[in-house]
């Protein structure tokens, strides 16, 4: 049986990405990836097919033609990689056709397809979304598939944990408990907008503890927190706050 952990990293570059594209991606748990992100898919070696899902949501005023172009960066020998668009399998740089989407219609007709062809290492794929009639209008996700026979107990070590916000939904201080390996002299939680704006944070001393994040004066609705070491986010999840 497949076993497959998908962690949602930020390039350096763009460490807090965008919410506000015109374009937006979502991921299987309707959790919009910003611009940019980079998402680890982990899979075996044996695996028949490593598929990933996404929504696609036009979050403008007008209506566009969406298109993709595909990119492998990276390659594993032996691996080859396609896309379910709409209602074909492509496997192509760009799809034959593309997709009306009216204003903020999002559609669920695109998924990543990867064989690993029992290769082991690493694979690069990069996404960009785009309106035909506006190419400047576009949206870039990357896809790392690393296929070492690495599932989530062996790659998300006991070393490195970060425990789920608590309370959630938070009504005044949130918690988090934390360990870090000892090579790590740099991290911490920060929590986010929707928009991406950082709204708190708080800097994690030692190997281990409890983070406490004060989130009183927050307005009332959904954000994300992430934990930060050195210059890359590890993982994100959602925060409800409500007073």
């Amino acid at each position: 049986m497949r076993k497959l952990l998908l962690f949602l990293i930020f390039s350096g570059t763009f460490i807090f990405g965008s919410y506000g594209q015109e374009i937006q991606i979502f991921n299987s748990q309707n959790i919009q990836i910003p611009n940019n992100s980079v998402i680890q898919v982990y899979g075996n070696p044996t695996d028949m097919q490593i598929r990933s899902s996404f929504g696609i949501k036009n979050s403008s005023l007008k209506e566009i033609s969406l298109s993709l172009a595909k990119e492998v960066i990276q390659n594993a020998d032996g691996s080859d990689n396609s896309f379910y668009w709409g209602s074909k399998i492509e496997r192509n740089e760009a799809p034959t056709y593309s997709l009306s989407l009216a204003p903020n219609q999002l559609i669920e007709d695109f998924s990543t397809i990867y064989n690993p062809n029992f290769s082991k290492g690493t694979s690069l794929i990069r996404y960009s979304f785009f309106d035909i009639n506006n190419p400047h209008i576009a949206t870039t996700i990357t896809i790392e598939y690393i296929t070492n026979g690495i599932n989530e107990s062996t790659k998300f070590k006991p070393e490195l944990v970060l425990s789920d916000a608590y309370p959630n939904p938070a009504e005044s201080m949130v918690y988090f408990d934390y360990t870090l390996p000892r090579d790590i002299f740099e991290a911490k939680i920060i929590i986010r907008t929707l928009l991406g704006s950082i709204v708190a944070e708080s800097n994690l001393e030692g190997t281990h503890g409890k983070a406490t994040i004060n989130v009183d004066e927050l307005v009332e609705g959904i954000y994300f927190y992430s934990l930060v070491v050195g210059s890359d986010i590890k993982l994100t999840k959602k925060l409800i706050v409500k007073h």
